[in-house]
């Protein structure tokens, strides 16, 4: 068990990993535009859908790991594989990445957001982030799961797994994954496999996102020789105990991370993908020896910044004592939010918060159900969140987390009920978006619209709060009533 002062520490280290994250409502609208541009790719008329287009995201994305960039000016960088099922004896890596891009650019609104890089192609959105879409193919030597990528500055295929190195990576935090994915899903009343990714994150995602801020400070103006995340990443994971406790996981990370390090016969260092073997993620390494010093020495700057000076200090000095290593603005933000005090005289600005959403409107609109009451049944609501259409992938789970407009919702009703019966729905829409637009609802119950009774679809048209309801009617009576599910929809 740790310490008082460890939990204390502990929980600071989480709040400034918080803050790290990626705002929802930014993951959201990415995840919602890749989803678009990958149904683009797909598309009948497309002359890749022979292939089979995916759009998956890969790194820090895929991982949960993500952390904000230092500047506030600064973008998010999201990295895309658009897999593609063609041979490699079919094409050329030259060719592969032309035909990637003739598609995207067949979209005028994609075009103009499209630039080329050395392996990909990136989109640049007004949002704050980019997406880098590498194209690959299967590679045939590791199915099902690895691929071979384009590169314009190397002849032979290079290849990747970040299908199998994400799976390998959730396997490294198993244990604790498994145990905050079970409570968070009986918090909320959901299965553990509805339980959205975003919504559970484990000591050792907190783990590198602290120190990849950490090695942002210590490495800025020297981007270089700094560690590759893909190194941190993999040594993290494999230091990791499954400890429940951040401060404790930080500590053995911190530790032990370098025995993962091996020095091969040859000389080399190495640092081995997990998934693939024979590929070395430290091979700059070998190309540039001062980087492996530069390695050590970050290593050393994390054990005294995170672990040894915070054990010696009263907790009011923490936060100022981990400013410089982590960011005076994002420990600041943190101590606030915990009711610390730090030598930051206001709390800075940029704060990762959700974007507004008006709270419930006016109601007058909704009509009484126009069925004799008797509820004797139980009948409850889950939604899901599809960022295409109704054939797309399912995203997430709604929570009480607001979502972007232009997606579709799939509700269902659960009942205990017996047959025969039918479900009808009530939509209510409030505020000034959807009462401009003459779609306030609500005055109506209105059949399911699914691939059974059981199913209503609604997109997200109008900003602010709604809600829907089910109602289970037999025999002309209503013999089960959901509790109003509420939505909260965000946009421009």
């Amino acid at each position: 068990m740790p310490s008082v002062q460890g939990q204390d520490i502990s929980d600071l280290l989480r709040a400034i990993a918080e803050d790290l994250d990626i705002p929802s409502h930014c993951y959201d609208d990415a995840v919602v535009k890749y989803t678009d541009v990958g149904e683009w790719l797909a598309h009948e008329q497309s002359e890749l859908a022979q292939y089979d287009p995916d759009i998956f995201p890969q790194g820090s994305f895929r991982l949960g790991t993500m952390v904000r960039p230092i500047s506030d000016t600064d973008e998010y960088d999201i990295d895309l594989v658009c897999h593609l099922k063609i041979k490699k004896e079919s094409t050329s890596q030259q060719e592969l990445k032309e035909r990637v891009g003739r598609r995207l650019a067949a979209r005028e609104d994609i075009k103009g957001l499209l630039r080329p890089s050395r392996r990909c192609w990136v989109l640049d959105y007004p949002e704050p982030f980019h997406m880098d879409i590498l194209p690959v193919i299967p590679n045939p030597e590791r199915l099902p799961n690895g691929v071979l990528l384009t590169d314009t500055t190397l002849h032979r295929w290079q290849f990747s797994n970040p299908i199998g190195y994400g799976e390998w990576f959730r396997e490294q935090m198993k244990v604790v994954l498994m145990e905050k994915r079970a409570a968070y899903a009986s918090q909320h009343r959901m299965s553990i496999e509805e339980v959205p990714d975003y919504e559970v994150k484990t000591p050792l995602q907190r783990v590198v996102q602290i120190l990849k801020r950490h090695r942002d400070i210590c490495f800025h103006g020297d981007a270089g020789s700094r560690p590759a995340s893909i190194v941190l990443t993999t040594l993290a994971a494999r230091a990791y105990r499954n400890q429940r406790d951040l401060y404790e996981a930080l500590e053995s990370v911190a530790m032990s991370m370098h025995e993962y390090v091996e020095r091969r016969k040859d000389g080399k260092w190495w640092v081995s993908n997990p998934v693939e073997e024979g590929e070395n993620f430290a091979e700059k390494w070998n190309e540039h020896p001062d980087f492996h010093k530069a390695f050590r020495h970050w290593l050393e700057r994390v054990r005294a910044d995170l672990l040894i000076a915070p054990r010696k200090m009263a907790m009011a000095d923490v936060a100022n004592a981990l400013a410089p290593a982590l960011g005076q603005n994002t420990v600041t933000r943190a101590a606030t939010k915990l009711g610390l005090r730090t030598n930051a005289l206001t709390t800075p600005s940029g704060t990762a918060c959700e974007p507004r959403v008006p709270a419930l409107g006016s109601t007058f609109h909704c009509v009484a159900p126009p069925w004799p009451v008797s509820v004797r049944y139980r009948v409850t609501l889950t939604g899901t969140v599809y960022a295409g259409t109704r054939n797309s992938k399912a995203k997430w789970g709604l929570t009480g987390r607001p979502v972007p407009r232009k997606v579709l919702l799939r509700f269902e009703a659960k009942t205990d009920a017996p047959e025969p019966y039918e479900v009808k729905w009530q939509i209510v829409n409030t505020g000034q978006d959807a009462s401009q637009a003459g779609c306030l609802r609500g005055d109506e119950f209105e059949v399911s619209n699914g691939e059974t009774k059981h199913i209503r679809w609604e997109p997200t048209l109008y900003v602010g709060t709604h809600w829907i309801e089910a109602f289970v009617i037999r025999c002309g009576v209503c013999v089960a009533r959901s509790q109003p599910f509420k939505v909260r929809i965000w946009g421009q």
